[in-house]
């Protein structure tokens, strides 16, 4: 039985309502960008490479500027560094407005403002996880992750696009770009709204004595930490095994072994968002458990799996399963990474781990892309789809081999672990 009081328990603090509203709104413009993008792109002429090329700033955008991000997240004011990012989408996504209005819009226009609005999120993206702790109660953090896991299924995933594609039958573009940028005014301006209950350190990344963190602490933080980065690398791998199969073979699966549409394949699409809010959902009316970073790898284990079946089953429908419970357990995995790395790391480089994090998460995801590409056999697919369901079962034997998982939140019977703030301190300057 769900508890809405536990689940709705961090938006009692003003502050974190704030940050979870601009949190909301940007989402929300994501989603709307998300679907807006092609049609904008057709309207002025380009076509699938143009579309690609444009797709692919954004993600360079992200790649590229996302260790800068956690720098800045830790160097100043994580709400300064928040509002800062909105604003430069807002003034992005302005510009392109005044490009389309007078005729002049081109597709490097649109290159451009992607790879902006991809470096944006590489700024906001790791100082809105760092910042949250800043401002909820450690009790309610678990309750925070899990709300904002399941705004971003159902803004970005679903009521965005879903907006979008209205808006664009509707209207022009121009419209909706307008209010898109629009949305990143609004966000802004929310961030800029918020009070912390509590300072990090001092001030945001720096230490006890007021001096800012050099970059090669932080780094040698985490490679002291052995949970934090084999859990980075596991994600990567578990992503360069998996995207490809998920994003670029499965519709061929759908439409060539399963005489299904892209009707069925956006049945599937809901499927995944649906069942992701219902995990997060689950987690937000509840503690975590003990040993809660031990569920947290399990979780994403049986997430990984039914990957390996996808390819195997008769029917369309017999894929709905699989995909609910990917949605469920990875959601669930996911909550649970954000509060660990929440309440385990010093707030002090938080914000430079986040980004780490956000940087192996997806550096391999191209090259997931480019493998799945390159072959489009019978049997070529169904070891990719396996191995993508397989191989992160003994990824995880390997690590609960040399992790010792329960000693990042002890119960009764497991190790007491050193205080984040104690490890820092540790660290050579």
């Amino acid at each position: 039985m769900l508890a809405p009081s536990k689940t709705l328990a961090p938006l009692r603090h003003k502050s974190y309502r704030l940050l979870f509203l601009s949190f909301v709104i940007s989402m929300v413009g994501d989603g709307v960008w998300l679907v807006a993008l092609p049609w904008i792109t057709i309207t002025i002429g380009g076509g699938s490479s143009d579309l690609a090329m444009v797709v692919g700033a954004e993600s360079v955008g992200l790649v590229s500027c996302v260790l800068v991000g956690g720098a800045l997240a830790d160097r100043y004011p994580r709400k300064a560094v928040i509002a800062w990012s909105f604003v430069a989408s807002l003034a992005v996504l302005s510009a392109v407005a005044v490009a389309h209005a007078s005729g002049h819009l081109a597709v490097w226009h649109l290159t451009a403002a992607a790879f902006v609005l991809g470096a944006s999120a590489a700024v906001s993206g790791p100082a809105a996880d760092a910042f949250t702790p800043d401002l909820v109660p450690e009790e309610d953090l678990h309750a925070a992750n899990a709300l904002e896991s399941v705004v971003r299924s159902l803004a970005a995933r679903m009521a965005g696009p879903a907006l979008g594609g209205v808006l664009i039958s509707l209207f022009s573009p121009l419209p909706v770009i307008l209010l898109d940028a629009a949305s990143f005014g609004v966000a802004a301006l929310c961030a800029w709204s918020v009070k912390p209950l509590r300072a990090a350190g001092g001030q945001d990344g720096e230490e006890a004595d007021g001096e800012p963190v050099p970059y090669r602490k932080a780094l040698s933080y985490l490679f002291g930490e052995r949970w934090l980065w084999v859990l980075i690398v596991w994600s990567g791998v578990v992503l360069l095994l998996q995207t490809g199969p998920r994003q670029v073979l499965l519709p061929f699966v759908i439409h060539n072994d399963l005489g299904g549409d892209a009707r069925d394949y956006g049945t599937l699409l809901a499927v995944l968002g649906i069942s992701a809010m219902a995990g997060s959902l689950f987690l937000a009316s509840r503690r975590p458990p003990r040993h809660y970073p031990l569920w947290m790898l399990l979780a994403w284990t049986a997430g990984a799996a039914p990957l390996a079946l996808m390819v195997f089953v008769p029917s369309f429908w017999m894929l709905l399963p699989l995909a609910a419970v990917y949605g469920v357990f990875s959601s669930m995995g996911n909550v649970y990474w954000s509060t660990l790395v929440q309440t385990r790391v010093p707030a002090a480089v938080r914000g430079r781990v986040f980004s780490i994090d956000w940087l192996g998460s997806l550096a391999l995801v191209p090259v997931s892309m480019a493998l799945a590409g390159i072959g489009s056999g019978r049997q070529f697919v169904v070891w990719f789809f396996v191995l993508g369901g397989t191989l992160p079962v003994l990824l995880t034997l390997l690590t609960l081999r040399y992790v010792d998982l329960r000693a990042l939140a002890p119960g009764d019977d497991a190790p007491a672990a050193k205080g984040p703030d104690e490890e820092l301190a540790a660290q050579p300057a």
